[in-house]
């Protein structure tokens, strides 16, 4: 028994002195001492280059994925946000243009309404290709159905009044276009909530 014991401690004491680390110095830091190594390349990398892998530490190269998920688009989902974000902001400003300036609370809901389709549809997609898709889909919907209302009014205007208008096209515009611009705006406010 007393041999077994002194063998074991023979062992672990030459085990420890012969495992000792060496001090390395980080591949992109070299005034950092490391004792950390990738888990792929085997590089020495510092506490701050260190990503946590899947099985340990990778270097920032390593421990990038090749595709994240959150932010990269397959065509078929691009269109399909694209197609939401515009018919979306469309039908904001058209129904806004009928409101009047009741619209800007229904756009603000509507804005959050669009980001909600799109998460379902495409997926939680987040980052600023998704904010400008968003947010450039709901101003170009806005001025195509923002038209189009205008337009259904000017023709509702054109077939009550019996050779006449009330107003003219020029007063159409400057009364009922701002309520187009703030309903767009507050769809996009409504959507930024949504996006954060």
């Amino acid at each position: 028994m007393g041999t077994l014991r002194a063998a074991m401690t023979t062992d672990l004491t030459g085990t420890i002195d012969a495992a000792e680390p060496q001090t390395m110095r980080c591949y992109r830091h070299p005034d950092r001492e490391t004792l950390i190594r990738c888990g792929r390349c085997d590089q020495p990398i510092c506490i701050k280059c260190a990503m946590q892998g899947p099985v340990g530490f990778r270097c920032r190269q390593c421990g990038k994925p090749r595709r994240d998920a959150l932010v990269s688009l397959r065509p078929t989902q691009l269109a399909a946000a694209i197609g939401l974000a515009v018919g979306g902001g469309a039908l904001i400003a058209y129904v806004g243009v009928a409101l009047g300036w009741f619209m800007i609370l229904v756009a603000f809901f509507g804005g959050g309404v669009i980001v909600e389709a799109i998460d379902r549809v495409v997926g939680v997609k987040r980052g600023p290709r998704m904010v400008a898709i968003v947010y450039g889909g709901i101003l170009v919907g806005a001025v195509i159905g923002g038209l189009l209302g205008l337009a259904q009014q000017w023709l509702q205007f054109a077939q009550v009044a019996d050779g006449e208008l009330p107003m003219t096209l020029e007063t159409l515009l400057l009364v009922s276009g701002p309520t187009v611009l703030i309903a767009a705006g507050a769809a996009i406010v409504g959507a930024y909530s949504r996006l954060r």
